[in-house]
């Protein structure tokens, strides 16, 4: 990196700063902090759910991922992440608001009372740490700078933080929209380049035909348990908490559909630059000598012209930011308006308190990530980790929740909760199962036993939305 590319990335993030600070006059109130007013334009949905779920897991660790998994990458988890996609933007994420106020505490509070719905929103805040968006924000500044991983990791929470801190919802939707172009465009203008650097495709085949043959079949590359878990994963998205925000905060039903719609096509078409470029790492450095996701960062930098380079630095750590102040922003709502709003008897908190405590959730939300990042071998590696702990606590309550309107009990959902979160606990740390040389995700374990439980659960204690009903009569 240059001095001029330094100066374009510092350039870059002062400008969004703005944008921040600019929004943080229009966001006085919760409606405005948390929902933007309900006003998103289809636009803006469609950068902001792009840029959320591309950020360092995304970009950085599909490519490192890729690098071990080969174009399985594409044909397991791609296309399985997406397809899953369809049910959400048509039927299941428009429900959310019709069930609740769209916050998934809510939902469970509604369904199972409010300890189910306490266990579920600490489960959703843990995710909102983050940890391997910022694991991927040192590679980058290892691979742009050779920096030290944990200052620059330190840099990238702090704009985070100041983004959520002043916008909220409208700041970062708008900043999402323009880091969602320069990501884009910056990583899909690098790789045309370091495709045909390497041979192409025939000199893919050449090199990777005899040392790793697997990696260019479709299934061959990756394992079987870890294909599993990344198949049952796929459908982690239905517990995603910012994409129900962003479909509450749309200015239609109708326009969060479009959005999610739209974002189909993009989706698919930028992973294969990015898996394909996985595969291109693979080939520079056949044995994995060095860390992928640095190897990635390093050879594009040393290709691209002064300027390219330092807008890449932008799109990729812009990539990581706006999927850093999205989670930021939910995880403080959470805090506020449900874990705190319930502990205090359903008495909700004043506008600007709510909103203080939400800022000061988003610098301990930062300060733990960066404490906790970098213990994982891989960004993906992270990534995986919490999914794994929130699939195997929330997906079966909240899904009831959602799509069964039959007999749903508190007994069922607080029960289904603690047998999914006990069972992740013993076999992720007590006694894990290893087949081949691989441990076996607990989700696989604790997902089939949280329905038992919740099933077993649902003859006994008592259905709060049938009180709720004979109440209303």
């Amino acid at each position: 990196m240059t001095i001029i590319d330094n100066i374009v990335v510092i350039l870059c993030f002062a400008g969004i700063l703005g944008v921040g600070y600019y929004f943080s006059k229009t966001s006085q109130d919760m409606d405005s902090f948390y929902k933007a007013n309900r006003s998103l334009p289809w636009s803006l949905c469609v950068g902001t759910l792009m840029a959320s779920w591309y950020g360092g897991a995304g970009v950085v660790g599909t490519v490192g991922y890729a690098t071990t998994m080969g174009f399985s990458a594409f044909f397991i988890w791609s296309i399985g992440a997406h397809a899953v996609r369809f049910p959400l933007a048509l039927w299941i994420a428009p429900r959310i608001s019709v069930k609740a106020k769209a916050t998934i505490p809510d939902l469970l509070r509604v369904n199972y009372g409010k300890p189910a719905a306490v266990l579920g929103a600490i489960a959703i805040v843990v995710t909102c740490l983050s940890i391997g968006e910022i694991a991927a924000v040192g590679y980058v500044g290892e691979g742009a700078w050779h920096a030290n991983k944990f200052v620059v990791a330190i840099i990238v929470v702090a704009v985070s933080i100041a983004i959520t801190c002043m916008g909220g919802l409208m700041g970062v939707a708008v900043t999402d929209m323009i880091f969602f172009f320069l990501m884009v465009t910056c990583v899909s203008a690098a790789f045309p380049q370091l495709f045909f650097s390497m041979g192409g495709f025939e000199g893919i085949k050449e090199a990777l035909s005899g040392p790793a043959p697997e990696m260019l079949t479709a299934f061959g590359g990756t394992p079987i348990p870890q294909a599993i878990i990344l198949i049952v994963l796929c459908i982690n998205i239905y517990k995603d908490p910012p994409f129900y925000q962003r479909f509450a905060s749309a200015n239609s039903a109708k326009t969060g559909k479009r959005a999610m719609l739209t974002c189909f096509s993009i989706w698919l078409s930028f992973d294969v630059v990015t898996i394909m470029t996985g595969v291109l790492i693979r080939v520079y450095d056949v044995n994995l000598t060095t860390q992928p996701e640095v190897t990635y960062i390093s050879l594009i930098v040393g290709t691209l012209p002064v300027v390219a380079k330092g807008l890449f630095v932008v799109g990729i750590l812009g990539a990581i930011v706006s999927t850093l102040d999205s989670y930021y922003l939910i995880g403080g709502e959470i805090i506020s308006n449900d874990i705190i709003y319930m502990l205090r008897g359903d008495r909700p908190l004043k506008d600007k308190v709510s909103i203080r405590i939400t800022r000061i959730a988003s610098v301990c939300f930062g300060i733990i990530g960066l404490l906790t990042a970098f213990r994982f071998a891989r960004v993906y590696d992270a990534f995986l980790f919490l999914t794994s702990i929130s699939m195997t606590l929330l997906f079966v309550p909240m899904m009831a929740a959602l799509m069964y309107d039959g007999k749903k009990t508190n007994v069922a959902g607080l029960s289904s909760m603690i047998v999914g979160a006990v069972v992740w606990i013993v076999f992720q740390y007590i006694c894990p199962i290893t087949i081949s040389g691989i441990q076996i995700d607990p989700v696989l374990i604790g997902l089939p036993l949280s329905l038992i439980a919740f099933l077993i659960g649902n003859r006994y204690g008592t259905d709060l939305n049938a009180q709720r009903r004979l109440k209303g009569m």
